[in-house]
């Protein structure tokens, strides 16, 4: 199992890394959004904020997919068998990520989106408490978009997101939830 989680990080590392176009990306845009989230589970008192990093490397008509890299910073607490764990429950995280956006226009400037991204996320110590040095990520939620311009835009959304370590024992992972602004701009 060891063996396969490694294998999975190298590939996504060199996808992320690796030069080229997967399909056509009108002008490579990179994207910054930021998360607050906050936990909705009793004995998981976290509360995460993430910077993602993109850039859009394919569209077609109404979806567009972006790559990129995620660091992460969760603060809190996790209770695991009735004894409240701090110190060991809050880390640093850093991680490549992909993600699919769908896109519907409202008007000339407003857009609403669909996000869905996924990745894996590795941390400078076993996170949360009980759990690995490294953790999946997924998140998903709506956004309301305005445009500038052609390359330039800014964005509000709600975000759900899930973060575990994929085993069937052994896996403290969390659930929260929260609000993400993003800003959009040709580089």
């Amino acid at each position: 199992m060891r063996r396969l989680i490694y294998l999975v990080v190298v590939i996504n590392f060199l996808l992320i890394f690796t030069p080229g176009q997967y399909c056509y990306a009108a002008d490579s845009k990179l994207e910054l959004d930021w998360d607050y989230l906050t936990t909705s589970n009793n004995d998981r008192d976290l509360d995460t904020v993430s910077l993602h990093i993109l850039e859009k490397i394919s569209e077609k008509k109404n979806k567009s997919i972006y790559r990129g890299i995620t660091i992460t910073r969760p603060i809190g607490n996790v209770t695991l068998e009735n004894q409240t764990h701090s110190q060991e429950s809050s880390a640093v995280g850093i991680g490549p990520i992909y993600m699919i956006r769908t896109e519907k226009h409202y008007s000339g400037k407003l857009l609403a989106a669909l996000d869905i991204s996924g990745g894996v996320i590795l941390y400078d110590k076993p996170f949360p408490a009980g759990g690995r040095y490294y953790n999946f990520m997924w998140r998903v939620g709506p956004k309301l978009i305005y445009k500038f311009n052609d390359s330039s835009s800014v964005n509000v959304g709600y975000t759900l997101m899930h973060v575990s370590n994929g085993f069937r024992t052994h896996n403290p992972g969390y659930d929260t939830r929260g609000v993400s602004v993003g800003f959009v701009s040709n580089f």
